[in-house]
């Protein structure tokens, strides 16, 4: 495992504990690691403007990947390097949906987040990922694409949703990043791609390559590299498609210092 060039982390249930706080070992060992010449990045679900204090915090100077693979930015001068949203008709057709079932929906455009009514779900996710939600009639989305759509229900729900949506809507990716949230992507979005990207930019290897993550919106990139680790806070059912030895400790218990800290 000497030979890793880039660590790229999820943030929720990975980098950060249950209670949204960073090791201080993890913070200490990714800034010598970067001073060593490793590049580390971070792969989230979230908006840019909610990962930005954990990627400062970090001492991550390389691009982020936000909205699972959907936008990727340059923290040092917020510049949107590259943006693939979910196209407008879906977008109409997701808030049709919601309206229809009246279940939860989040839009994002301009890395702002949008709902159209102020319900207890959309309430508990802007505290959880600490940025503010605006209120607009969907209406005004119409015509218009949405960074990703996010529905927020009982998981229960959106297993039902999530099997009747795809057989609506066979060109969007729909993939959980907890058991309550369903991310809705553009098809071409995941964050593998986006790995794949970037290494191709900085001409490193899957081979040199390591990552961390604990949902299933982080499959296609832990497969992607050679070394990506599940958390052991996942789901027994997400375990299953790893080796033990691919498993490593809780984001409560310094899952990622404990691969990282020989290197």
């Amino acid at each position: 495992m000497n030979n890793i060039k880039a660590i790229f982390m999820d943030l929720d249930g990975t980098v950060l504990t249950s209670e949204h706080k960073v090791s201080e070992n993890l913070i200490k060992k990714l800034r010598e690691l970067e001073e060593k010449g490793v590049k580390t990045f971070i792969a989230t679900g979230r908006t840019f403007i909610s990962s930005k204090p954990f990627v400062e915090m970090l001492g991550i100077k390389n691009p982020v990947i936000n909205y699972n693979g959907g936008r990727v930015t340059n923290p040092l001068n917020n510049e949107v390097i590259f943006e693939k949203p979910v196209e407008a008709q879906d977008v109409k057709e997701l808030i049709k949906v919601s309206r229809e079932k009246g279940i939860h929906l989040n839009l994002y455009m301009d890395d702002k987040l949008y709902i159209e009514n102020e319900t207890d779900e959309g309430k508990k996710y802007s505290e959880s990922v600490e940025i503010p939600y605006y209120v607009k009639n969907f209406d005004e989305f119409i015509g218009k694409t949405s960074t990703k759509a996010l529905f927020i229900a009982e998981n229960s729900i959106l297993l039902e949703l999530k099997k009747e949506l795809e057989e609506k809507l066979p060109h969007i990716n729909f993939v959980f990043s907890k058991p309550h949230y369903l991310e809705c992507l553009n098809k071409e979005v995941n964050k593998g791609l986006a790995i794949k990207e970037l290494l191709k930019k900085y001409n490193i290897s899957p081979e040199e390559t390591m990552a961390f993550g604990d949902q299933w919106n982080d499959l296609e990139m832990l497969k992607f590299v050679r070394y990506g680790y599940l958390m052991g806070n996942a789901t027994e059912d997400l375990k299953e498609k790893f080796s033990d030895d691919k498993i490593t400790l809780s984001n409560d218990e310094d899952g990622i210092y404990e691969v990282i800290k020989e290197l």
